[in-house]
This record gives C-alpha cells, structure tokens and sequence, in this order.
C-alpha cells in the first residue's frame, strides 16, 4: 500500500475535519522528514536562428545558417530516395533524476495544401548515448495543425546516462506533408522539483498538495506540478514525488 495512502489514514484519525488541509500536508512533513534530497543543475543546447552552432541537420543540400532557419527551410520528413531528413543537437551532460522539457516551434507550410495529410508531420524527439543509439523517444501527433505551431515534449533522462543528444525527426513526413523547425527551447530540471529551489523535498510534496486543494492560476507552475505528465495535477504526482525521496 503506497505512502499516499498510509499516512493519510493514519493521520486522519487524530485530525478534526476542519484543519484537514493542514493535516495533510503536516503529516507529509513528518513521514518525509528524514528523507534524503536531491539537488543538481544542468545546461541543454537550444536552437534558434541565433543558436545553431554544433547542431547537425541530414540534409546535405541546406547549410544550417541563420537565414535557411529564419526562411523555414530545415525541413523534417523522409525524401523519395529514403533519406531521413533530421535535426541532432550536440551533446550535453546529463544529471541523474532530470527531466528535458521542450518546446519546438514548428512550422507546417503546406498545411492548406491539397496533399497535405496531417498524420504524417508528427514530431519525434529520441534520446540517444554517446554512440549515438537510442533510447527514449517521444512523439507528438497533432490532430489539427496551422503555419505556426508550438509543440510541448517532455522525456526524462535515465540513471546510467551522463551524455546524451537529442534527435527530431518526422519519420512519416513526406514532400507533401512535412514541417520546418524554426526553433527549440529546452530546460532541464529536476523531475518533481515543483518549487524550483533545486531539490526535490516535503516542499514540492506540499507544493502540489496547495494545488489540488486550492487550485492556482499560475500555468507555469501547474506544469511544474504534473510531475508525471499527465496533463492534470493530482495524487498520482504527489505519488511520483514520494517516489523520487524514497529511491534516492
């Protein structure tokens, strides 16, 4: 039975129903007191048509420069002759327990165009190891698209990595079908840091706690909240930041 759920019944029983909200979150403080915390910082590469430096793109007749970026032209999809046009940042250190959120500005051209099929302009973001191999990927697949489309991706860095680079791709894109990037924006942050103090403590647990019970209009700090990317605040992150304290 989770620690949710142990300490919330255990609690709850000495608590008049009043002061629930501060039951709750005293009785995390008191199960996770002892519980050891983490802390780190890392740098990831962006990309933007003033930050492209070290980035490779597979199309051997487009130079990556300001001006073929600013004009849409690093185009993702697979050519006719099979050849997978892609977009790799350089390589960056990787912390243990991070997770890189990222947002790509993605620019979808023939998007009114008869031929266009938005099935195929879903967008990969791979993981790979020094060598080169993968390792977690994520993939957005839009239902609708316009021009200019901004695209939220999130993966979480495993334990026995320490370098990694980050590979976009639209594996089903065609000359048809196909989207350019204009630019990526990505944080790496501590998976369940909600606070962003740089740990993850009974302060992020309380954190999302004020949420669920208060709510907030404050969306970069309800991204922050859920944790497990859900697309929801609720117990089922509380649970995920517990995890994090108790396998540290």
């Amino acid at each position: 039975m989770r620690l949710l759920f142990v300490v919330s019944m255990i609690c709850g029983n000495f608590v008049n129903p009043i002061s629930y909200r501060l039951m709750m979150k005293n009785c995390f403080l008191l199960a996770l007191l002892a519980m050891v915390m983490l802390s780190a910082h890392a740098q990831v590469p962006q990309f933007s048509s003033k930050s492209y430096e070290d980035w490779v793109y597979t199309n051997p007749a487009i130079e990556l420069n300001q001006a073929n970026i600013l004009n849409n032209r690093i185009v993702l999809y697979t050519t006719s002759q099979g050849l997978h046009l892609t977009l790799t940042s350089p390589a960056f250190a990787c912390l243990v327990g991070h997770i890189i959120d990222m947002n790509v500005t993605w620019i979808t051209d023939q998007w009114q165009s008869d031929g266009f099929n938005v099935s195929k302009v879903a967008l990969t973001a791979t993981l790979l190891d020094e060598s080169g191999m993968p390792i977690d990927s994520v993939t957005f697949r839009p239902v609708s698209v316009s021009r200019t489309n901004y695209i939220d991706m999130s993966i979480r860095v495993p334990k026995t990595m320490s370098s990694a680079r980050l590979r976009f791709a639209s594996w089903r894109g065609d000359v048809n079908s196909n989207g350019a990037v204009r630019q990526i924006v990505m944080t790496s942050s501590l998976f369940g840091d909600v606070n962003l103090d740089g740990e993850v403590s009974v302060a992020d647990v309380n954190a999302v706690l004020d949420l669920i019970l208060a709510g907030s209009d404050d969306q970069e700090l309800l991204k922050r909240a859920d944790v497990n990317r859900d697309g929801e605040v609720s117990v089922a992150d509380v649970n995920a930041i517990i995890d994090v304290i108790v396998r540290a």
